[in-house]
């Protein structure tokens, strides 16, 4: 299956992958056969590389194809290129798996088993919209891995114990270091530690201390408390996760926080503000189509560092910062930095374009502020409310990028920021080495 020509072009103009000191940053990996770009919809399209499907019925191979031989491409060509670099894929630190139906998820968990059967990569997976015009891709996979020149220096890639009490829902690691940085995956508010893992969903739920916005009214608790409990059990959970990994929440750089409904961002953000009262980390918030299972509202995927590191976090700041939340510009640590999202902060700008080149105008500055330039961004992610004004951005970007360019996602989402006239969000992770 062919995608548009004039997708296919603007997604060519991207590296497959950024390779850095520390880390290599891999675009979204779209499910495309690598030597003819056709996208992959059967096993056969993919060489009958991976696990072997074990049926032979085309009803159920019309439904499964598909999501099975992306998720199997994605595999094939993130393992190829850390087979060229000298590694494998026990080097990978975080996967994204985005998802344009996650009623499908166990089919990309059976073949991560296949490709990862110890110490699976922290994942976060949500799902979102279109991620082609056609509406012909599934998965749309970006991840990090440890560059293995760098074990040299920072020590191996490990797969660290988290909360021993709470297992993880889907095969994957609760949290890996790679030297002095802690890659945790997405956490949802379903307590594994009790039988069932059962959903947190009200102030019963959760212990008294996490009653912060509790009024003991039925109709303000019915319609605040799950987000609110959910939030707060997600927080705690983390925070056991990284103590439990030698960290703190006080160590966390950046925070990714997936919405299912963008209406509970104020009771959610009451909460975020009393987890971190100082020097918050870098934010990112979006509405996606689908976070975790059971009827979950939220999902937050934390990156941090050991609170034995020889690198410090550093607020970044630019002396009149005017800020949408209660977040950070950015955050360094080492050589990397983590931005929250940007948005346009023009009112006037309400055509995607205008938007676009007004968040890159606010990044250059940011960038400033670290003494570099767009040449040291190594991925960049796009939210758009609608994949199809994507290529309208070609221009815009061949200006901002006229040599080497960053690793690259775009994903269509409903929502790409708690500011619902933005049409498109940018986010970005800046190597200064």
């Amino acid at each position: 299956m062919e995608l548009e020509n004039q997708f296919i072009n603007f997604i060519n103009k991207w590296p497959r992958y950024v390779k850095t000191k520390s880390f290599l940053f891999f675009s979204g990996q779209l499910g495309l056969h690598p030597k003819t770009a056709n996208l992959c919809t059967k096993h056969e399209d993919v060489d009958k590389l991976g696990p072997s499907p074990n049926h032979s019925y085309p009803w159920v191979d019309s439904i499964e194809g598909p999501i099975a031989s992306q998720s199997i491409s994605a595999y094939e060509s993130v393992s190829d290129v850390l087979k060229e670099e000298g590694g494998n894929l026990t080097n990978l630190v975080r996967f994204h798996l985005y998802q344009r139906d996650k009623r499908f998820f166990p089919i990309f968990d059976t073949i991560r088993k296949f490709y990862e059967p110890n110490d699976p990569t922290p994942s976060t997976a949500v799902g979102m919209g279109h991620f082609d015009p056609d509406e012909y891709v599934r998965f749309n996979i970006d991840g990090i891995a440890f560059n293995p020149e760098a074990e040299k220096a920072l020590g191996k890639r490990t797969a660290l114990p988290g909360s021993k009490e709470h297992s993880s829902a889907a095969h994957f690691s609760h949290v890996v270091g790679a030297g002095p940085y802690l890659f945790v995956a997405g956490q949802i508010p379903t307590d594994t530690s009790k039988p069932g893992s059962p959903l947190i969903n009200s102030y019963d739920d959760i212990p008294e201390e996490g009653h912060i916005l509790k009024v003991g009214r039925s109709h303000e608790d019915s319609r605040n408390g799950p987000i609110a409990v959910q939030t707060w059990f997600t927080y705690d959970l983390i925070r056991k996760h990284l103590e439990g990994s030698g960290s703190s929440l006080e160590q966390i750089l950046n925070l990714t926080v997936y919405l299912q409904d963008m209406r509970d961002f104020p009771t959610f953000h009451r909460i975020h503000e009393k987890f971190f009262p100082s020097d918050p980390p870098a934010l990112t918030v979006l509405q996606v189509a689908e976070v975790g299972h059971k009827g979950e509202r939220i999902e937050i995927e934390p990156t941090a560092i050991a609170s034995d590191s020889v690198f410090k976090k550093e607020i970044i700041t630019s002396g009149n910062d005017s800020l949408g939340a209660h977040m950070s510009l950015g955050t360094k640590a080492g050589d990397l930095v983590f931005l929250s999202n940007i948005i346009s902060k023009k009112e006037e700008d309400k055509d995607v374009l205008s938007q676009a080149t007004n968040i890159l105008t606010q990044l250059e500055s940011t960038l400033s502020i670290l003494n570099a330039d767009f040449s040291k961004i190594s991925h960049l992610t796009v939210f758009l409310k609608d994949i199809n004004d994507l290529i309208s951005l070609d221009s815009l970007f061949d200006k901002i990028f006229p040599n080497d360019r960053p690793a690259f996602t775009a994903l269509q989402i409903p929502l790409p920021s708690p500011n619902v006239d933005a049409n498109i969000s940018m986010t970005a992770i800046v190597s200064l080495s």
